[in-house]
């Protein structure tokens, strides 16, 4: 058993309290931090979220200084070349393989 759990439900509260401070909708914040509203959902129900998912929302929440220091900005989606949809590079800078019409 790991020696500490994130506290989901008080990340929650934190997230909709800084939320609604600023004005904003659920969509509003995915706007800001790039993540998907089905992030939110979860959080909202108690569920964990992924280490970069989490990473992001602390940083949003500006809980630390420190924090942001240590993380470093994703890479940007590029295009694939054939059908124009955006995804992740991988390590060489690529898009990743898959089935797709040419645009």
């Amino acid at each position: 058993m790991p020696a500490y759990r994130l506290d989901v439900p008080e990340l929650h509260r934190r997230l909709d309290a800084h939320r609604r401070d600023l004005g904003l909708t659920w969509r509003g914040v995915g706007r800001q931090t790039g993540l998907a509203i089905s992030t939110f959902t979860r959080i909202s129900k108690g569920r964990s979220v992924e280490a970069d998912a989490l990473v992001t929302l602390l940083v949003w929440l500006d809980l630390d200084a420190d924090i942001a220091a240590l993380v470093e900005p994703g890479q940007s989606k590029i295009p694939c070349p054939d059908c124009r949809r955006l995804f992740e590079p991988k390590n060489d800078g690529t898009a990743r393989a898959h089935g797709c019409t040419p645009a």
